[in-house]
């Protein structure tokens, strides 16, 4: 008899240990048994990330420059003073890319995570600059650092890249010669594309918050660095990520 009780034990025993590593649960056809996820899997090493993002974009040097003008700007090359002249006095802006005060635009970016905590990825995106769309694409490293076994990963990243299109704007002094003794005299703009590509530094910083596995939504702010100070912008992004 208690030999009998002491095996009844022990087969109850092993019963609970192997009944705490599954969850089961009833369909109207059958049982099914799952086995429990492991902890902590919200993110992981050796994953690849696919973010979609939309931007709000903005100047680092808002407003106009040569608001004003003093005395004639005669030209003494003309070489007839009856030709009306038509002057380029310099920039209107010193944004010579997004060539606005603030604009709209939207991205990409893949990161492969060799581990856990570090990635390597490339960068595309565009913004509606004035008159003409811009772009650019960048090379990234991304650090991450998931809080725990919470959903939530802040995370900073740096790339280098290059950035094309955009446009500027050139201010023109105007003096229209009327052979009457009239001289009126007025600025126009011209706005125009760029049609080179400049070399480009980005860093920024943000926080993805994970809702499953492979489904997670990302904010964060880029600062982006052109060749010269006058160009530079910053990015406010918001998007969807895919992990796989």
């Amino acid at each position: 008899m208690k030999r009998f009780a002491l095996t009844l034990v022990i087969l109850c025993a092993a019963g609970a240990l192997a009944h705490a590593g599954v969850e089961k649960y009833s369909s109207k056809d059958k049982e099914i048994v799952q086995q429990a996820p492991p902890p902590c899997d919200w993110y992981r090493a050796h994953e690849w990330d696919f973010s979609f993002w939309g931007t709000f974009a903005f100047s680092g040097n808002p407003g106009t420059l040569n608001d004003f003008y003093n005395g004639d700007f005669d030209n003494p090359l003309l070489p007839d003073p009856s030709v009306n002249e038509h002057i380029d006095i310099g920039a209107a802006r010193a944004d010579r890319f997004l060539n606005k005060d603030n604009t709209l635009g939207g991205g990409l970016d893949v990161k492969y995570f060799f581990n856990k905590y570090m990635a390597i990825g490339a960068e595309g995106f565009f913004v509606d600059s004035d008159f003409n769309s811009g772009g650019g694409g960048l090379g990234t490293f991304t650090f991450r650092y998931p809080i725990g076994c919470s959903r939530f990963a802040p995370y900073m990243w740096g790339g280098l890249g290059v950035t094309g299109g955009g446009s500027h704007t050139v201010r023109f002094f105007n003096e229209l010669h009327l052979g009457n003794g009239a001289e009126p005299e007025f600025r126009t703009d011209q706005r125009i594309g760029n049609k080179h590509v400049e070399p480009t530094a980005q860093v920024g910083a943000g926080l993805e918050i994970r809702i499953t596995r492979h489904i997670g939504i990302m904010t964060d702010f880029g600062w982006t660095m052109l060749d010269g100070p006058q160009n530079n912008f910053g990015m406010a992004r918001a998007g969807v990520t895919l992990a796989y």
